[in-house]
């Protein structure tokens, strides 16, 4: 397939690494292809390339990685997106152009939470193991990368799951949908006080009776319940602490707003690998009393995306899913990221990850960090002045570390597993051709 740009015939075959200039956005748009920051196209077909689709941008706050990288990625429309928004401008300014794309548009809104779409993560815990997976993931992400005293830890997790497993069998009679507002609610009835002092409590009868219905509807003894009766050996004296545990967990998220988009769910996770959809996860940079809740989706929407991909012949999902993931190592930390990122190519799915500094990544992935690099085939440095990325950048390139250090703006290196490094230009956006915008150049490029 050729195309012409300024009398120039281009190689649009899948392998093709070529620059386009102004064509570039559109011709990615028909191509299925990643736009570099040098303005060239990548194509997204590991098969045919050897590489995954994996990309850690790294530059200095100001350095043109939302402009150079994100923003053309977005306009042009490659298959589906999850894109991390720590101010809001990605889906205020393009979420309108992927909606006359034909794209599905989802704005998970945790700064102004009244006007966010909605979501409930346990639309999404189905069975036991999706009940200990969420439990899990839901005590590890209050503390994420933190020394913690895994007794205390556990016995939240098995207190957890008793609860959740308790309201997932309600609903597996009744159809009812289980909330996080259900969840706290719950946590109510568990007086540590009473406990203490006769060895039960008014949640004790609740599960007995539950447990009862159970095993006559399903001849089989209630899991919520097994797991209550296992939480009840931990010692009474400490039930109070992780009651106060569970409950300052769950109220960091407990205001009305929050409870109101809490309260359903409109993400329809596994239909963003089905059809063109954007989701915008609009978070804090600055507050992180919300991070909990993004850790949720971003884990949730990679576990269901692979199970959703996995449930197919070919197991790779009909419209490839990118997250792109600016400010990665300041935002909400995704726990678990580093194993996802390693099993998630051959589904059809990748990360654009989007750095300040290595430092910065080790900060919030300590041991980590390294393998969520190492399964980045391609590796974006565009400038900074943290000493230790710069010596790696050096070695690599196999380049004197002044060099580095003292690179002019506007130029990146580029590094590709197989490949030696190349030194390019950085387009701005502004380089680009958005006429096709019809009318909204300016807008867009402002």
């Amino acid at each position: 397939m050729t195309t012409n740009d300024s009398n120039r015939t281009l190689d649009l075959s899948p392998t093709a690494d070529q620059p386009l200039d102004k064509m570039t956005i559109p011709t990615a748009h028909k191509t299925n292809r990643v736009i570099l920051p040098d303005g060239t196209l990548f194509s997204m077909d590991g098969i045919k390339t050897r590489l995954n689709n994996n990309m850690i941008v790294l530059a200095t706050s100001g350095g043109g990685k939302t402009r150079s990288v994100i923003i053309p990625n977005l306009l042009a429309g490659v298959g589906s997106y999850v894109v991390s928004d720590p101010k809001g401008n990605l889906y205020r300014n393009y979420s309108p152009h992927l909606k006359r794309l034909g794209y599905r548009i989802v704005h998970l809104d945790l700064i102004r939470p009244g006007g966010s779409s909605h979501y409930n993560p346990l639309a999404y815990v189905r069975t036991s193991d999706d009940i200990m997976k969420f439990a899990n993931q839901l005590v590890y992400s209050d503390h994420p990368g933190k020394n913690c005293d895994p007794f205390w830890d556990k016995a939240t997790e098995l207190l957890l799951s008793a609860l959740l497993g308790y309201l997932i069998e309600q609903r597996t009679d009744s159809g009812k949908d289980v909330t996080l507002e259900e969840m706290t609610r719950l946590t109510r009835r568990i007086d540590a006080s009473e406990m203490y002092d006769c060895g039960r409590c008014d949640f004790d009868t609740d599960m007995e009776e539950h447990n009862r219905r159970w095993q006559n509807e399903h001849d089989t003894e209630s899991w919520a319940y097994s797991q209550w009766q296992k939480f009840k050996t931990t010692p009474t004296k400490t039930m109070d602490t992780i009651m106060v545990t569970l409950q300052v967990l769950f109220n960091k998220y407990d205001t009305l707003e929050m409870r109101e988009l809490l309260r359903t769910d409109e993400m329809s996770l596994d239909t963003i690998g089905n059809e063109p959809t954007a989701v915008f996860v609009e978070i804090s940079d600055t507050d992180r009393s919300k991070d909990i809740i993004a850790n949720l989706f971003y884990s949730q929407a990679m576990n269901c995306l692979c199970n959703y991909a996995d449930s197919l012949p070919d197991s790779r999902l009909p419209v490839p899913v990118r997250f792109l993931l600016d400010d990665f190592g300041t935002n909400a930390r995704i726990v678990g990221f580093e194993n996802m990122i390693s099993n998630i190519r051959s589904r059809g799915i990748s990360a654009t990850i989007v750095i300040q500094s290595v430092a910065q990544l080790d900060a919030g992935y300590q041991q980590s960090a390294q393998t969520i690099m190492d399964n980045c085939d391609t590796f974006i440095y565009m400038g900074g002045r943290d000493k230790s990325t710069v010596q790696l950048i050096s070695q690599i390139c196999g380049k004197p570390f002044k060099r580095i250090m003292e690179m002019p703006l506007g130029k990146h290196w580029r590094l590709q597993r197989g490949s030696p490094a190349v030194y390019c230009d950085t387009f701005d956006l502004s380089r680009y051709d958005l006429s096709f915008l019809s009318g909204r150049k300016k807008e867009i490029a402002g």
